[in-house]
C-alpha cells in the first residue's frame, strides 16, 4: 500500500538539489529602481553633482555593469546552465569574473543601478539599489551559498576562501 501523504523520493532529491532561493533578483533590482525613480517625485532628492559628470560617471557605471553581466552570463550559456538561482548548479565557475567575485552578476546589478541613480541625480535610486543588495545578500546569496557547500563541499569551500563573495 503506498502512503498518498508521503513524500515522493524523487521530489525529496530534486528539492534538495537546489538552493532554496524564492526571490527573483532582476525583479527585485527593479522594482528598486522604480521605487528610487517614484520616491523622487514626490520627495525630491538630486544628487548636487554637475549634470555632465552624472552622467558620465553614471553612464560609465552602466557600462561597467553591463559588460560585468554578459561577462559572467556568457558562461552560463557555455556550461548550458540555466540563470534563475532556484535552480540546480551543475559545475562551479571559476574563471572570468567567476576569479574575482563569486557573484558577478549581482554584482553587476548593483553596478547598474547605482550607475543610473547617479546619471539621473537621483539619490533614491542609488539608496534602494543598495536596499535590493541587501535584501538579495540575505533572502538569495546565503542561501545559494549553503547549497553550494552541500553540493560541491571542499572543492567551493577552497573557492570560498580564495574569491571574496562580493567584491
Amino acid at each position: 500500500m503506498v502512503d498518498e501523504f508521503a513524500p515522493d523520493p524523487m521530489q525529496t532529491n530534486e528539492a534538495a538539489d537546489k538552493p532554496a532561493v524564492k526571490l527573483h533578483p532582476p525583479t527585485i533590482i527593479f522594482l528598486a529602481l522604480v521605487a528610487g525613480y517614484v520616491i523622487r517625485l514626490f520627495v525630491g532628492g538630486r544628487l548636487p553633482l554637475p549634470r555632465a559628470f552624472a552622467e558620465g560617471v553614471g553612464g560609465l557605471l552602466i557600462i561597467v555593469g553591463l559588460g560585468l553581466m554578459m561577462a559572467a552570463t556568457r558562461i552560463f550559456i557555455e556550461h548550458a546552465q540555466p540563470l534563475p538561482p532556484a535552480t540546480p548548479a551543475k559545475t562551479l565557475f571559476l574563471k572570468g569574473p567567476y576569479k574575482f567575485t563569486r557573484n558577478p552578476i549581482y554584482l553587476a546589478m548593483m553596478i547598474f543601478g547605482a550607475g543610473f541613480g547617479v546619471a539621473t541625480s537621483n539619490v533614491w535610486i542609488i539608496l534602494t539599489t543598495a536596499l535590493a543588495g541587501a535584501l538579495i545578500h540575505f533572502r538569495v546569496i546565503l542561501l545559494e551559498e549553503a547549497y553550494l557547500q552541500r553540493k560541491f563541499g571542499e572543492e567551493y569551500a577552497a573557492y570560498k576562501a580564495k574569491v571574496r563573495r562580493w567584491i
